[in-house]
């Protein structure tokens, strides 16, 4: 019985981080080309007008770039999740902790080793 428990509570929990994933993978990829649409300029501009506009540009392409990462880890951790391997480092192997990854459902790695690649 108590076995049972677990394989349930544990399916529960996947089905919860399955969701989580996808629903963040869902808000990233939906009204990109909206954001994108910055990017095309019409005609000539006045000079005082092109310095915002290139800002504007930079944070968007900046966004963009850093949700295409976001993505390839949300990915990633599908993928661990449907080899059965998620939750734990991909560095040392160790759980990562629960907390962690109701924040972080997509950490790949444990704090420590979270750390420790960052800091390199």
């Amino acid at each position: 019985m108590h076995a049972m428990g677990t394989r349930e509570k544990r399916a529960d929990e996947t089905a919860h981080y399955r969701s989580a994933l996808l629903a963040e993978r869902a808000r990233l990829a939906g009204g990109k080309q909206k954001e994108l649409e910055i990017l095309s300029v019409p005609g000539s501009l006045a000079v005082d007008d092109q310095a915002p506009l290139m800002h504007d540009q930079f944070v968007v392409l900046r966004q963009h770039r850093m949700h295409r990462q976001k993505l390839k880890l949300i990915d990633a951790a599908l993928e661990r999740l449907d080899e059965g391997e998620f939750g734990l480092c991909t560095e040392c192997e160790e759980p990562i902790p629960r907390r962690r990854l109701k924040i972080v459902p997509w950490a790949a790695y444990c704090v420590r080793c979270q750390d420790r690649i960052d800091a390199q």
